[in-house]
């Protein structure tokens, strides 16, 4: 008799499984199939409609690209599986952003970009300490380490938001605006790659690179079967993200929104929700420290890798992408770095400090919405 968890002949990806993974599979497959159908195809659905279709099946995407690289990571070592989560985590988003650039939405765009950055330090880090303290009471992690992280992100960000400064104290022209940058973008990308050697060079100094990361090898794989699988999910997040993004407008048109609400919130929420809740996942089985590494580490891949890649794209296919936020995303980031940072400063967290969080996370998003 054949052991449960042995991969059933013909269905190497399915096979190794769980009974609700294999259907939450094949529904994101079939989904994204269907979105594709729907625009390409059948062309009688609302544009509302498509762009329903299209944010859950990215949303189901994103988790099965987690899922492939976690499985590379575990098959690789921890540096090999470093890169690929640094490379990966922020994938769907990065390819929304991609194509609404491409199509001219650059306020969307910068708006995506503020708003990963405080979802991942109001939203998915509060969620965390919210439900890991009612599960777990007070959870501890290491308070220079999670320091030393924030400190971090402090700095990646005054970098990112000097030429948001720039434009509000002097009267530059659009070109200097985006010359300064383009440079500011590279000395970021630069920054981007001495976090990472420092990561892999110093586990022990990042946030979970000292703990144990049982039970987080990812689906029971091949090599081969987790690149197919995450080369298929690839292709299917290009397609599916260029259909969101031509149903954007309309979509704001029917329910009354503004570009900058839907990049705020809309927009990380779709890419970003299958990583958002590995990290409740996490602190509600009392890794708090694990699901600070998510939200500290996204916010820091966002503002060191995501927004400098956006600008040097734009440069490249003729659309003047800046770093010029508006006094609000400055303003909000600023509250989200800094209140996140006090929690960090402790080393403790408890459910109160994560309802706070969420509370501001609101407060924003009720302040972008009438923006």
């Amino acid at each position: 008799m054949s052991h449960p968890t042995a991969a059933r002949p013909g269905l190497p990806i399915l096979g190794v499984l769980s009974r609700p993974s294999q259907i939450a599979f094949v529904v994101i497959v079939a989904l994204s199939l269907v979105t594709i159908v729907a625009e390409f195809v059948i062309h009688g659905l609302p544009q509302t409609a498509i762009f329903v279709l299209a944010a859950a099946a990215i949303l189901g995407l994103a988790w099965v690209v987690g899922l492939s690289t976690e499985r590379l990571g575990a098959l690789s070592g921890p540096q090999v599986g470093g890169i690929l989560n640094a490379t990966f985590g922020n994938i769907a988003e990065l390819i929304i952003a991609f194509f609404a650039l491409q199509a001219g939405l650059i306020e969307v765009v910068k708006a995506s970009i503020t708003g990963s950055i405080i979802g991942n330090l109001l939203l998915v880090l509060g969620a965390s300490v919210l439900l890991g303290g009612i599960k777990n009471g007070p959870q501890t992690f290491s308070r220079q380490i999670a320091g030393s992280n924030a400190a971090l992100l402090v700095l990646a960000l005054v970098g990112m938001f000097v030429p948001a400064v720039f434009a509000f104290t002097s009267s530059g022209d659009r070109g200097s605006l985006v010359e300064e940058s383009v440079l500011v973008a590279l000395l970021l990308m630069i920054g981007y790659v001495l976090s990472l050697v420092f990561q892999f060079t110093n586990p022990a100094a990042t946030l979970g690179g000292h703990e144990a990361s049982e039970g987080h090898a990812g689906p029971a794989w091949s090599r081969a079967t987790a690149i197919v699988v995450l080369l298929g999910a690839a292709v299917l997040l290009a397609v599916t993200s260029e259909i969101l993004v031509s149903s954007i407008e309309p979509f704001i048109e029917a329910f009354g929104l503004s570009e900058f609400f839907v990049g705020v919130v809309l927009i990380p929420t779709i890419g970003n929700l299958a990583e958002h809740l590995v990290a409740v996942q996490l602190a509600y089985k009392n890794k708090m420290e694990f699901a600070m590494a998510v939200a500290y580490g996204s916010s820091l891949q966002v503002a060191l890798f995501v927004a400098p890649v956006l600008v040097l794209i734009g440069l490249v296919i003729g659309q003047d992408m800046t770093l010029v936020f508006t006094p609000l995303e400055v303003a909000a980031v600023g509250a989200a770095v800094g209140i996140s940072a006090l929690i960090a400063l402790d080393g403790e967290s408890n459910w109160l400090e994560g309802a706070l969080l969420m509370l501001v996370y609101i407060i924003l998003a009720v302040s972008f919405f009438e923006f």
